[in-house]
């Protein structure tokens, strides 16, 4: 594990973490988020069906269009912008399973250690490392049927190739199609939403001695989708026409994003210390095309809202920390990142059989940078070889700068004349940690952990509307944790359960003005984020496996925000479920001295959950019905072959993973846009290694 930027055994972890093995993913052909995030205690996922998700921890969230409250990394480099003009919470990497080592989730404030947006918790990737030890290789393909649907299928390779004693190089690439389901009833067109991805990695590793090593690594991914996952329904989302139709626009929901990432990790042991050295360059395009007839109909029967985003994003951390070992431990560090985005909106008139334009009523087009440095430290004390208390503390400070230039007939303040405005942020955040950590044994431990997070704040595009605030400030996320994680001493059974308060302290929060119906932020009320957590999992020697989680959470406004947030104290914070876990067993039966089957199935439940806060008083907040899934798995592997047939939701459940009125601005509506999870999904998959 490397929750802590140490390598370390999960059992001595002092987080609420799960880890993840990529490879069970695979087998269950859980290639996105949204078929494992369930699995996870506490994590929550809101779906917009245009290849936009948002991440949510412990409850910790207040809508769709916002700064992001969870951080995402890749190889220890941050990733996603930091803000919401650019979508900085819903264009975040999904990375296909396959040629990844592990998956972490730190649930909490990781403010600390991990810095902006993490004021709910963290999602790490970490990517399998090159090894000069042998030639190896892995191929898979794999294939399934969608009930009401079309056909899945998908294709992976990796090999790793040792280049001399102390080189060796890694690559992978992937190429999957994910079916659809949905039918466009506006176009007559079948399945509208499905999505093809194609990536692949490059990864050198040099190290010529135990104390020196240096890792180059090279990420791309692009994803198509063809239309939106939604499902056009009431509030209570009950289908206005057919089970899974839409009444949208031809193409609505259609989205593109690419991602490149470029990262060096270089570290050096110095003897007395450490010394890590992690540079990252992020870059991300993104573009979609939505149904927007609703906000306009004064002007058009038909319109449709086009975005074109795309950020750049570089980012370099130094870190000089204490041998591992060591009666006083310490770490100290450095950060600096840069991104600058560029983001391009219209609204057109279009035709409504063809989607073809017909006249542009406003192009916005609003650049955006963000600069951040911070310096960060912990120090761990050992009193004994049971006890010890780690402390630490982060200073960071950043400054946003934002120009917006508006033409066409609703955007120029008069004819032929731009509307523009400019504004410019800066804040800064002091976060902490005190960790005290008691072994009750070789083999768990009990833990208590404050900590706290902040997410920053940024400009408003509204500057030259005086009576509209410039800028919102940051907020932050107070943590108080009580652990208990440990194992049995022949490591069949393992165990993690944790109760937890968060306080949430100036909630950044989206409103309209309802006189220019400009959308701005504020920095108002407070919430808390309560529960408790558990994962449970046992090993028999006749090879069966079980494992369990759950939790429970209550996550509500603690006073009244104002008026024009459409919320009271009370109220429960967007898509945040009360309760939510799964079960899972396996059984490995022997075949012969070469082959070993297997067994096994899995249950998830999302419980009840509110809708995001509205923008319009005539739009009450609709209630998501909880849900529960149940896959199924079937197969055999040897040395070299692994062969599994898979059943997922095999109930054909219609959970729900986001629900939005189709107007949600000016006027009420009727009308909901409703993200479900795909049905009833069953395949085949095959592996080869070498």
């Amino acid at each position: 594990m490397t929750a802590q930027k140490r390598a370390e055994w999960l059992r001595d972890t002092p987080v609420a973490v799960t880890a993840l093995r990529p490879m069970t993913l695979i087998e269950r052909n859980q290639v996105r988020l949204q078929d494992y995030f369930a699995e996870v205690p506490g994590l929550s996922l809101i779906s917009q069906g245009e290849g936009s998700d948002i991440i949510v921890i412990r409850g910790i969230a207040t809508g769709t269009f916002s700064n992001p409250t969870t951080a995402v990394s890749i190889d220890d480099v941050p990733v996603g912008s930091s803000t919401a003009l650019v979508g900085g919470q819903l264009h975040r990497p999904d990375l296909d399973p396959f040629d990844l080592e592990r998956i972490e989730v730190l649930r909490g404030p990781q403010g600390t250690l991990y810095g902006a947006s993490s004021l709910g918790g963290l999602v790490k990737y970490i990517t399998t490392d090159p090894s000069v030890a042998r030639l190896a290789g892995r191929l898979q393909v794999d294939t399934g049927i969608v009930e009401h649907g079309g056909i899945s299928h998908g294709f992976r390779g990796a090999i790793n190739v040792p280049l001399a004693s102390d080189l060796a190089l890694r690559a992978s690439g992937f190429s999957r199609r994910t079916a659809g389901f949905v039918d466009n009833l506006t176009s007559d067109r079948s399945d509208v939403n499905a999505i093809t991805a194609a990536g692949g990695r490059l990864s050198l590793l040099w190290a010529p001695s135990d104390q020196f090593s240096v890792k180059l690594g090279a990420l791309h991914q692009r994803t198509r989708g063809y239309g939106g996952t939604f499902v056009t329904t009431d509030d209570r989302q009950v289908p206005i026409r057919g089970d899974l139709d839409q009444l949208e626009l031809p193409g609505s929901g259609a989205f593109r994003n690419s991602t490149t990432l470029l990262t060096a990790n270089v570290g050096l042991r110095l003897g007395w210390a450490d010394l890590s050295s992690v540079t990252g360059y992020w870059r991300n395009t993104y573009s979609s095309d939505v149904d927007q007839s609703a906000l306009l109909s004064n002007y058009a029967p038909n319109t449709m809202l086009g975005n074109r985003m795309k950020t750049a994003k570089m980012s370099q951390e130094l870190r000089l920390s204490s041998p591992v070992g060591e009666t006083f431990g310490w770490l100290v560090g450095g950060f600096y990142t840069h991104e600058r985005s560029l983001t391009v909106q219209s609204i057109d008139a279009v035709q409504a059989v063809t989607a073809k334009p017909i006249k542009t009523f406003i192009i916005a087009d609003f650049p955006t940078t963000y600069e951040e440095v911070a310096v960060f430290g912990d120090a761990t004390v050992h009193f004994s070889p049971r006890f010890s208390v780690q402390a630490g503390l982060r200073y960071s400070r950043n400054h946003q700068d934002y120009a917006e230039t508006d033409t066409g007939p609703l955007g120029e303040t008069s004819p032929g004349v731009p509307y523009f405005t400019s504004s410019r942020s800066a804040d800064r955040s002091v976060t902490f940690l005190i960790t005290p950590q008691y072994r009750l044994g070789e083999h768990s431990q009990i833990y208590a952990r404050f900590a706290s997070g902040y997410r920053p704040g940024g400009p408003n595009g509204v500057s030259n509307l005086s009576q509209l605030p410039k800028s919102f400030g940051a907020d932050r996320t107070s943590n108080y944790e009580l652990g208990l994680k440990g194992e049995s001493a022949d490591g069949a059974f393992g165990y993690e359960a944790s109760a937890y308060s968060i306080d949430w302290r100036s909630i950044q929060l989206r409103v309209v003005d309802t006189t220019s119906q400009f959308s701005y932020f504020v920095n108002v009320g407070n919430a808390f984020s309560r529960g408790a957590e558990i994962a449970l999992s046992y090993r028999t020697r006749r090879r069966l496996q079980l494992s369990m989680t759950g939790s429970y959470n209550v996550a509500e406004f603690s006073d009244d925000p104002p008026d024009t947030v459409f919320a009271r104290k009370g109220d429960s914070l967007p898509f945040s479920p009360r309760w939510s876990g799964s079960v899972s067993i396996d059984r490995d039966i022997p075949l012969d001295s070469n082959w070993t089957g297997f067994i096994g199935g899995s249950l998830s439940y999302v419980g009840q959950r509110l809708s995001g806060l509205p923008t319009n008083p005539q739009n009450p907040r609709a209630t998501l019905r909880p849900y529960a899934t149940a896959d199924l798995r079937l197969g055999a592997r040897s040395r070299g072959w692994a062969i599994n047939l898979f059943a997922r939701n095999l109930t054909d459940r219609r959970g729900a993973l986001s629900i939005t009125p189709k107007s949600a601005l000016t006027s009420a509506s009727s009308v909901y846009k409703t993200v479900v999870i795909p049905p009833r999904t069953i395949g085949l998959s095959a592996v080869r290694s070498f």
